[in-house]
């Protein structure tokens, strides 16, 4: 009986390493896409014109004290992410939000943001979400983007 036992964990030892493999590439397959569609206006420190401090990363969007979006991906085009909501979130913890931005000409202001999916069940129902970057005054849904300045 032990001599059976024994070669089952070899079989299985044998078996399990490709598994374990494939596991393991398609977990790394989930990362964070690359950072290389991150456009550089919207990296670093910032406040928006209500007060509130963002910190934005290649990897996360944070909207301080407590709101965290983890991206997941840049788009090509370098105007909107997608994000999964950090699970310690005050709200929509493990959801997805897409966020889209674009460039002002305002020196005070050189940028604007709209979150146009912060509670989506998929990354894909958060990715078709779309605002009107033509009109930042109203394209938000009905309202403003919120514009940000350098901190």
């Amino acid at each position: 009986m032990d001599a059976t036992l024994s070669g089952m964990h070899a079989l299985s030892r044998r078996l399990l390493g490709p598994i374990h493999a494939i596991w393991l590439v398609s977990a790394c397959a989930h990362a964070p896409a690359p950072a290389s569609n991150a456009p550089a206006v919207v990296l670093g420190e910032f406040v928006d014109d209500y007060g509130i401090a963002y910190t934005i990363t290649r990897e996360q969007w944070q909207q301080h004290p407590d709101t965290r979006y983890i991206v997941e991906r840049w788009a090509d085009d370098g105007r909107s992410l997608v994000a999964r909501n950090h699970a310690d979130n005050p709200t929509d913890a493990g959801l997805w939000s897409r966020i889209e931005w674009v460039e002002l000409p305002d020196e005070q202001y050189p940028w604007a943001f709209c979150i146009t999916a912060w509670n989506a069940k998929t990354m894909e129902a958060a990715a078709a979400t779309k605002a009107d970057a033509t009109q930042p005054k109203t394209g938000c849904g009905g309202f403003p983007f919120s514009r940000m300045t350098p901190k």
